[in-house]
Parts: C-alpha cells; sequence; structure tokens
C-alpha cells in the first residue's frame, strides 16, 4: 500500500513538473493597446478593450480565463488619463489568467496607450445670411457678426473675402471657417456691394440759366455733362418734366440723372423762353461784387453779355441805372433797362462793393490822476476812405485797467469796417499818484525856467561874441 502511495506521488511530482516545464507567454494585441478617445469621453467605456491571448507552447488558449490589473506601485496609472484635453496618455496593464495559472509568464505586462483626440467640429450658432457694403464706407468687421463654439473651447474664426470685388457692385461669395486647431467648419455668406453715390453733374452754360426761344424744340442733354464713379458718363439719363415753348415765360425746372444702381443726382436751372421779337437783356452776373473805387460804371456795362430786339443788337440803347451807388462799401441793385415806343426790357443786378483794405487806427498813450477817468476816445484817430460811418465803429476794452490803483495798464482798442475788415491797436493808460501829480505840476513849471534861462545865457553870449569881434576889427582898422 505504501509503494502504491509512492507511486501516485511520483506521477504527481512528474506531472507538476511536466507541466511546470511547458512554455507559456502573453501576446497582447497591439491593435488593442493604442486606444482612441474623443475629447470629453467617458474613460470606463475604452478601459476593457486592451487584450491579450495566454500562448502554452505556442499554442493559444482560447479558455484561458483572463483578467486584468490596472493599478499598482507603477509609473503609469489610469487615474493620470484627463479626457478633458487632447494628448496622449500610457497606462501599465498586467495580465492574470485564473484558469491554467501560469504564473508571472512572458509578456504578463504592457503598456497600454490612450490617444485623447478631438474629434468634433466647430459648430456655427449665428452669422448673417447676407451683408450690404456701400462702395467708400469702412469693410465690415464679419468677425463681429459671427459666433461659434466647440467643445475643445479653442475656436478660431477666419474670414476669407477674396472673391469680393469692393470696388464693383455686384452680389459675392465670403466664406468663413472657424477651427479648434484640428477640426474645421465652414459656411458661406453672400455680400452685396452697392454704389450709394449719384452721378456728379456739371453744368455747361452760366449761371445755370439756359435761353430758349420761342417755339424750339426743348433739347436739353448738350447743357450738361453727369459722371459716375462707376459707370462713367451717364449724360444720356437726363429727365425732366417735359414743359412747353410756346409761351414765352421763365421759370425753375429740376433736371435728373442716374446711373446702374438708381442713384439720382438733380439739378436746378432756370428755364427762359424768349420771343425773338421781344427785347432780350443778358447779363454774365446777376450779382456783381467790385473793389469800392473801382470805375463801377465801366464794369456794369461789361457786364452786360448781350442786348437784342429780334435780330437787332440795342447793346448801346441800354440805360443803365446805377445814379444811387455811393462811392463806399455797401450792397446796391441795378437796373438795366430799354425802352422804345411798345418795346420794354428789364433786368436787375446786385452790385456789392467792398474793400480789400483795412482801416488805419492811430492810438496815443495817455495819463489819468488816482480814481478819476479818461475819455479814451480822445486818444484814437481811425480812417477809412470806404465807409464814412467808420468812427461810430471803434471798439476798447479797458477791463483791466485799475483806475483806482497807480500803475500803466493795456487797453486793446479795435476798429472794423463795413468790409469786415479789422485794425486793432493797443494804448496804455498810466494812473498817476498824487505825488507823481505834484511832481509832474512841479515839472511843468520847472522845464519852461530852464528853456528860458538857456535862451537868455545863450543869446547874452552871441552878443559879447560879435561884439569881441567887431571891437577886434575896429582896432586892426586903426592900425
Amino acid at each position: 500500500m505504501k509503494k502504491k502511495i509512492l507511486f501516485l506521488l511520483l506521477v504527481l511530482v512528474f506531472t507538476s513538473f511536466k507541466v511546470n516545464a511547458s512554455s507559456w507567454c502573453f501576446v497582447w494585441d497591439e491593435e488593442t493597446t493604442t486606444i482612441e478617445i474623443p475629447l470629453g469621453g467617458n474613460l470606463q467605456n475604452y478601459i476593457s478593450k486592451p487584450k491579450a491571448k495566454l500562448y502554452r507552447d505556442g499554442q493559444v488558449l482560447d479558455d484561458a480565463q483572463i483578467s486584468y490589473i490596472t493599478t499598482g506601485d507603477w509609473l503609469y496609472l489610469l487615474t493620470d488619463v484627463d479626457t478633458r484635453k487632447v494628448g496622449s496618455y500610457q497606462v501599465w496593464y498586467k495580465a492574470v489568467e485564473n484558469k491554467y495559472k501560469p504564473g508571472q509568464c512572458q509578456g504578463y505586462k504592457t503598456l497600454v496607450t490612450f490617444n485623447v483626440v478631438d474629434v468634433e467640429k466647430p459648430v456655427f450658432i449665428d452669422y448673417p445670411k447676407t451683408i450690404t457694403y456701400l462702395i467708400g464706407s469702412v469693410k465690415p468687421k464679419y468677425e463681429e457678426q459671427i459666433t461659434a463654439t466647440d467643445n475643445s473651447g479653442n475656436c478660431k474664426i477666419t474670414i476669407d473675402d477674396s472673391l469680393v470685388d469692393y470696388e464693383t457692385p455686384g452680389t459675392y461669395t465670403l466664406a468663413f471657417r472657424a477651427s479648434d486647431g484640428r477640426n474645421i467648419s465652414e459656411q458661406f455668406m453672400e455680400v452685396i456691394v452697392k454704389d450709394p453715390i449719384g452721378p456728379i453733374i456739371t453744368f455747361l452754360g452760366e449761371n445755370n440759366r439756359i435761353l430758349l426761344t420761342k417755339g424750339e424744340e426743348a433739347k436739353l442733354q448738350a447743357y450738361f455733362k453727369a459722371i459716375d464713379k462707376i459707370d462713367g458718363d451717364v449724360t444720356d439719363t437726363i429727365s425732366y418734366t417735359p414743359f412747353s415753348t410756346e409761351i414765352a415765360r421763365s421759370f425753375d425746372l429740376e433736371v435728373t440723372f442716374s446711373d446702374k444702381n438708381k442713384n439720382t443726382s438733380s439739378m436746378i436751372v432756370k428755364i427762359e423762353i424768349v420771343d425773338k421779337d421781344e427785347v432780350s437783356i443778358e447779363l454774365y452776373k446777376t450779382v456783381l461784387i467790385l473793389e469800392y473805387n473801382q470805375n463801377v460804371e465801366q464794369a456794369l456795362m461789361e457786364n452786360i453779355k448781350s442786348a437784342n430786339l429780334g435780330k437787332t443788337n440795342i447793346l448801346n440803347d441800354v440805360v443803365i441805372h446805377s445814379e444811387h451807388i455811393k462811392n463806399e462799401v455797401g450792397s446796391y441793385v441795378v437796373s438795366y433797362e430799354y425802352v422804345n415806343q411798345d418795346k420794354v426790357g428789364r433786368v436787375e443786378c446786385e452790385v456789392k462793393l467792398l474793400s480789400n483794405s483795412a482801416p488805419i487806427l492811430l492810438v496815443e498813450n495817455c495819463n489819468a490822476s488816482l480814481n478819476g477817468k479818461v475819455n479814451i476816445l480822445d486818444h484814437i484817430q481811425v480812417n477809412d476812405p470806404s465807409d464814412s460811418d467808420i468812427a461810430s465803429k471803434v471798439e476798447y476794452d479797458d477791463s483791466l485797467v485799475d483806475y483806482s490803483k497807480a500803475g500803466t495798464y493795456p487797453v486793446r482798442v479795435t476798429v472794423t469796417n463795413s468790409s469786415n475788415l479789422s485794425t486793432s491797436e493797443t494804448l496804455y493808460i498810466t494812473i498817476l499818484d498824487n505825488k507823481n501829480s505834484i511832481e509832474s505840476s512841479r515839472n511843468i513849471f520847472i522845464v519852461p525856467i530852464l528853456i528860458g534861462v538857456c535862451l537868455i545865457g545863450g543869446g547874452i553870449a552871441v552878443f559879447l561874441y560879435f561884439k569881441k569881434k567887431r571891437n577886434c576889427n575896429n582896432d586892426q582898422n586903426q592900425l
């Protein structure tokens, strides 16, 4: 019996030796030891993905009961994995087999890599579908009108307006993108470029006045030039309210021009329809500005552009009523008149006489006694040939003068003539105290006395000189 028991023990030892002598190893699946987790994902949904297989003597044991240990005194732990931040994290995994219990066989540990990646694109929350841009205005700040967000908290908006021509009217496509550094979302909007400025109108005649003959066909385009910044010459777009030329009359007419974008510009002109058999007096200017001392009569005559009775030149028969014009600055109305039997013609012109010279202003410094007063106007002289009332336009400011305190003070004097030309000067007022007044009074008497003494002494000296000279001459004659 003992032999049988010993034999069984030997068999068990031999069997155990044979089992331990087998080649065991864990082989990790490389595809499952690198795990990708989306940013913000739940780590618990991914920790069971790493897998290993148990091999004995090169044969896989499909029925092996393998579990994994991820905690321990290691450098790389699951607690280090932060799915809120993009990055790469490593964790130690150890395989343990509970059926065959091979122990610490080859390959029982490996490093598992968790890559936290951002796979979500930014999302646009709000943005305009179209934006209108007016040529010449400030370029739109598109970024301020676009709102986007991203799960990473990092979202940068960029604008691509390379296809937009901000100088030419039209509708263009603008692309804008939101990027989190890895993923990009793109959207589009329309930019409508408009021209807000109407044409610039130039009148080719004079004084915004068009003279038409009674019964003549009204063709006004030749009197204008309309240029648009974008469309160029748009003179042919002229429009105005139609009118008849069958009656001699004068009226204002609004003339309008437009560009392709329906921007308009207008100008008011005076239409004069005249009968060729009637008197026609035309002036170069209806407001004539002249120098006050200029030859007014000659200037008024030269202001007549034409004077006709039908086809007859009546320039020499036009009477200019300018007798009320004075040779000083002012505004006067002058009439040009022609009267002959039943034919009468009359036009008016405003004549403005101005001066190009400022008034001449002279001031004289003066004294005043303490607590006294001085008439400043007595020490001011002003002259202006163009303004007969110039003396009444003198102004002065003596606010800095303290009449209760001795001293010298400035007074600013200004005069402005009818042509709005001014001259300014400064005079000084000296306020004398009582002591200075007494000394001044003494000086009044002392100075004449000294002058008298000098004159008398000088006279005596001259008299003695000539007397002495005469005596010398007499003595020589005697010799």
